[in-house]
């Protein structure tokens, strides 16, 4: 960073020796540009999709006449791009094509909604929703299917929990799948049943590949088609980068095919899906790949260690509060988490492991210092959602170079039942970002995309404020671990930029980086938490080409 603050200052005090300027592609004017120094009125001069000065106002004219192209912002605030942390890219774009499931009141809307959607399906094919949340219902049990078997008899039906980490299906479905009383659970997940033992129709975390394996499978225009919809509503909100949290085969493929072609929309940091062996040892093999363009990077490995606390999956070292018959899940065992992570690291590719639970937690850094030893820190190894971390861990982050990539609208989505989940001692434990901060833990923030909506101001607003958009709790919950609005912003640029090793070219508004820009109408940074929802995103700027301009379409 002081190198940044070195190459600003001379570059804004150095003046331009005569009338003309070096030729580039676009001046932005009219701007207060939020630098590694703080805002200052200046004009971003772009060429070949980096920004190559920070032009102060008394030097304008000469950088215009150079320009092909002069936009004027009119007083707008220019922040580095904002960085998605922690989504899932194709699984967004599947979501915007399925029953929205959301904010669904009662199990009965919820059937409601797909009974609505199902009429315009043709008969035995299959209706997929995404986000019912049985917390908020009045009856905050797992539902059972018959309500659903009656209202779509006619068709499969497969809905996923709001966290992805539970599905639920009607009898149809499950007749697809062959799941039946018979059925084993398999490791790492459950089939619910009743009191006879009969399937529920509720399956949680690896038991949701019974029926994954019925569905039709995604074709590569299937996959396409999602990527392009999931980047423009990413773009609309601002976001110029998403680090995707499990790409597959298929859809690595995809992505590589559209930024060859140069049609990749946003840029794509690439954690591979690490349950698949296959593509494991074809990467591991070939080595961390980054574009010269920089709009894919291949060199990150994603795995599980448990599930989420919601569906009780999240893996705790003592029972759940409401359910003592149950510590959580072990998704995927620890030899096999050990193993990824060792070769990970031998082939140069950084660990992103999903840990919720305090076990789970202490687990995952358990692995990375024992595998990655003295090359954890090179590694940047990271730590997906650490939502619950007991007091001896919190240290323990910062001393083995692991990033903590958080959620923070997770926090305010799950702070009404976290309380019966984890008992009186433990939610002292939960969502503790300004502890691992102190630590001088490395964060970086996003939101779990399909799970929560992907717009930073929500992320923001939660990380400052830890309340509802409504305003609740009044005082915040457990406020003591809120972030400050300027770490907020650092948590969607600098700090992502650090995530994903690009803190030599993204994550600044400084010269020789990504002229990669989000644009707002205020600065959210500004001190009153109130701007934050307020906020409007005027344009989102990528390469240093728009992708998003507000009332314009694009």
């Amino acid at each position: 960073m002081q190198h940044l603050i070195a190459v600003i200052s001379i570059v804004v005090g150095a003046g331009v020796a005569c009338s003309a300027a070096p030729r580039c592609d676009r001046v932005v004017v009219g701007a207060i540009v939020h630098t590694p120094t703080g805002p200052q009125r200046l004009e971003v001069a772009i060429k070949e999709g980096r920004i190559v000065a920070l032009v102060p106002p008394q030097e304008a004219p000469a950088w215009r006449r150079s320009a092909s192209e002069v936009v004027d912002l009119a007083g707008a605030h220019v922040f580095a791009g904002f960085t998605e942390s922690h989504g899932h890219l194709v699984g967004y774009g599947a979501a915007l094509e399925q029953v929205d499931l959301r904010d669904a009141a009662t199990f009965d809307e919820v059937v409601s909604r797909v009974q609505r959607a199902a009429a315009g399906f043709a008969p035995g094919t299959w209706v997929l929703g995404r986000g019912w949340d049985q917390n908020l219902w009045p009856d905050k049990h797992f539902p059972t299917n018959e309500k659903l078997s009656a209202a779509v008899p006619d068709h499969p039906v497969l809905l996923r929990r709001v966290d992805g980490h539970a599905a639920l299906t009607n009898a149809q479905a499950l007749r697809r799948a062959g799941i039946t009383a018979s059925t084993k659970d398999p490791p790492g997940g459950r089939v619910l049943r009743d009191a006879a033992g009969n399937p529920t129709g509720v399956v949680v975390d690896t038991a949701e590949e019974l029926l994954d394996r019925a569905l039709p499978a995604a074709t590569g225009a299937d996959i396409e088609r999602r990527v392009l919809a999931a980047a423009r509503r990413l773009a609309a909100f601002g976001v110029t980068e998403i680090h995707d949290a499990g790409t597959t085969r298929a859809e690595l493929a995809v992505l590589r095919a559209l930024a060859q072609s140069g049609r990749l929309p946003l840029r794509v940091y690439v954690m591979l899906d690490g349950s698949d062996d296959s593509l494991l040892a074809d990467e591991f093999a070939a080595g961390p790949r980054v574009r010269k363009d920089g709009m894919l990077a291949v060199r990150a490995v994603k795995l599980y260690a448990d599930g989420a606390l919601g569906s009780r999956g999240a893996l705790l070292s003592a029972p759940y509060a409401d359910e003592p018959s149950t510590f959580g899940l072990e998704v995927t065992p620890e030899v096999r988490l050990a193993d990824v992570v060792r070769r990970a690291g031998k082939a140069g590719f950084q660990p992103c492991i999903h840990a919720i639970g305090d076990a789970a937690v202490t687990r995952v850094l358990d692995i990375y210092e024992r595998e990655l030893g003295a090359r954890s820190d090179l590694l940047r190894p990271r730590v997906e959602h650490a939502q619950i971390v007991r007091p001896q861990d919190v240290a323990r982050f910062a001393a083995l170079g692991a990033i903590a990539s958080v959620q923070p609208t997770h926090c305010t989505s799950d702070m009404p039942w976290v309380p019966s989940r984890l008992g009186e001692e433990r939610v002292a434990w939960a969502y503790r970002w300004r502890s691992l901060l102190a630590e001088r833990t490395r964060l970086c923030l996003g939101s779990d995309v399909p799970v929560e909506s992907p717009d930073p101001r929500l992320g923001m607003w939660a990380a400052v404020t830890r309340r509802t958009p409504q305003g609740t709790p009044q005082a915040g919950w457990n406020p003591a671990e809120a972030l400050t609005s300027g770490e907020a912003v650092a948590g969607y640029t600098t700090w992502a930029a650090v995530a994903a090793f690009e803190e030599d070219w993204r994550g600044a508004c400084a010269p020789g980086y990504a002229a990669d820009l989000t644009v707002f109408d205020r600065d959210p940074g500004g001190g009153d938490p109130a701007t934050i929802l307020q906020l409007r995103v005027l344009r989102t700027v990528i390469a240093g080409r728009d992708v998003f301009v507000a009332g314009s379409g694009t």
